[in-house]
């Protein structure tokens, strides 16, 4: 007879203990810090601030004359500061960036007068392009410093220029007008909105494109970038290039909200755009900078020369603030690590 077995209950096993779930990395760890890191914090609490104060001192700036005014007036600045930070963030500086934005301008200003409007914008871009691309090729290519080189095609650009208009004037009409400065919405500029388009669309070159991540590379750590077998000759040629071509759209935009072309448009621009760089907190050896910083610190400029205009100061003195904003955000860490040195070294 056999016996038949019962079957056994199974012994307790241990419990093991789960993991618990990643904790998912929200935009407060991710993009504040990302914004630290690039420099971002203080163009923003600086706009901020200021936007406060400029409000209470001129409620007028929130109505929609005022805000489409104000637009009009900042995004051009903002873009001419976009391409100057690409060039920035490969160590560079373009001090022909104004006279690039002038020829550009009077480009697309005249060709209006014959030619489609797509073909005036392409003719623009293309000059934009190439000027950016002349100035890449003897810095990257040649060996020249970036600063010689541009200082010398700004007189070279700034001449073309005044030989393809020598007055304001050209071919932009009142529908180039609406289509660029007006208004989309009530309350909603179209300046604004092309701004944001071409920022996103920066923003996803330099942050989800190989292309970005050797611009940044290339200003951040060059020796680094050679060992991966990078061609940092090549991406510095393109971020000079693209520089352009963000100068051609800032002066379209600047054509399209003054009705006209101008062979000395550009002029402004040169030290704006280096003072919202300098605002923006990007590091001018190279490797760090931010669009949303740099596009707020444009903003806060435009405010300031804004303001300026309708408390009937002389708009000269627009240079004196940029010049004293690039001296005090420049200086100003200098002078902190100084101090914090000798500090230690008297507590030591």
């Amino acid at each position: 007879m056999t016996a038949i077995s019962t079957p056994r209950t199974p012994s307790a096993t241990p419990a093991t203990s789960t993991p618990p779930p990643p904790r998912r990395r929200g935009w407060n760890s991710t993009g504040v810090t990302r914004l630290r890191r690039e420099g971002a914090i203080a163009p923003i609490a600086a706009f901020v601030v200021f936007f406060v104060v400029y409000v209470i001192i001129n409620p007028e700036l929130l109505t929609r004359f005022q805000l489409q005014t104000a637009s009009n007036l900042v995004v051009p600045l903002a873009l001419v500061a976009l391409g100057q930070l690409v060039v920035v963030l490969v160590g560079g500086i373009d001090i022909s960036i104004g006279a690039i934005m002038s020829l550009c301008n009077v480009v697309f200003a005249t060709q209006l007068l014959t030619l489609p409007v797509p073909v005036a914008i392409l003719l623009a871009v293309l000059v934009g392009l190439g000027c950016g691309l002349f100035n890449g090729f003897l810095v990257a290519y040649a060996g020249l410093p970036a600063i010689a080189v541009t200082l010398a095609s700004a007189f070279i650009f700034g001449s073309l220029a005044r030989e393809v208009l020598d007055r304001p004037g050209g071919g932009v009409t009142k529908e180039i007008y609406l289509a660029t400065s007006g208004e989309l919405l009530p309350f909603v500029p179209v300046a604004l909105v092309w701004l944001a388009v071409i920022a996103v669309g920066l923003w996803l070159l330099l942050q989800r494109t190989a292309l970005g991540r050797h611009i940044y590379g290339v200003g951040s750590n060059m020796e680094s970038v050679r060992a991966a077998g990078i061609n940092a000759r090549l991406t510095k040629l393109l971020a000079f290039g693209l520089a352009g071509v963000l100068t051609s759209f800032g002066a379209m935009m600047l054509a399209s909200s003054t009705v006209t072309g101008d062979p000395r448009s550009g002029d402004p621009y040169l030290l704006s755009s280096i003072a919202a760089v300098a605002l923006a907190g990007a590091a001018f050896t190279g490797g760090r900078g931010s669009i949303i910083g740099t596009i707020l610190a444009a903003c806060t400029l435009g405010l300031i020369g804004n303001l300026l205009f309708f408390a009937g100061v002389n708009s000269y003195w627009q240079y004196v603030i940029s010049a004293l904003i690039i001296v005090a955000v420049v200086g100003l860490p200098v002078v902190w690590r100084r101090v914090a040195f000798r500090v230690k070294g008297i507590r030591s």
